[in-house]
């Protein structure tokens, strides 16, 4: 009886780290700083732009009303996933 899926699945449990290494695991049971947490809201801004449509009046909490520029937003995409 042969193992044939030895190899393949060897192959997917090493190059899935490799893969996913921008990726953070979930946070369920320690709730994040609220530097981190300020951090990361600002690093991945979930809330609308004002340059996709009419602006959002209100929709922005107190310290992020003014978003960061698109060069920003691409220069941060990018070094992430070294695209250039």
């Amino acid at each position: 009886m042969s193992k044939w899926w030895t190899l393949p699945l060897a192959a997917l449990l090493l190059t899935g780290p490799i893969g996913c290494q921008g990726l953070a695991p979930p946070r369920f049971f320690q709730p994040a700083t609220a530097q981190y947490q300020q951090a990361q809201a600002e690093r991945f801004d979930p809330y609308p732009e004002n340059e996709t449509g009419p602006p959002v009046v209100g929709a922005r909490p107190q310290g992020f009303e003014n978003p960061l520029p698109e060069v920003l937003r691409t220069k941060d995409r990018r070094d992430r996933w070294n695209w250039g």
